[in-house]
């Protein structure tokens, strides 16, 4: 499975200033080459010592198996925090 892209990232507003919730679509190409996408929500939790703790929800279950996809968008999220887009 490849991520392809993150759209319609929200943030959303809340009190916490070391965890960040996101949802949006993830848009990923499954091996056979097809293009789909599902609802996604997202938290990065940042502990004492500044490790970041990512934990991803698929609203939309895709009809693929999901441990590759969630692999991948967890390092695609970090990259993404990382570059300082989220």
């Amino acid at each position: 499975m490849e991520v392809l892209e993150v759209q319609n990232l929200v943030k959303k507003d809340i009190p916490l200033h070391y965890r960040n919730e996101y949802s949006g679509k993830l848009l990923f190409r499954n091996p056979q080459g097809k293009e789909s996408s599902v609802k996604i929500e997202f938290t990065l939790e940042r502990d004492a010592i500044g490790n970041i703790n990512i934990d991803v929800i698929l609203v939309d279950k895709p009809d693929y198996p999901v441990l590759a996809l969630l692999k991948n968008l967890k390092s695609h999220i970090l990259d993404l925090d990382r570059q300082g887009k989220l």
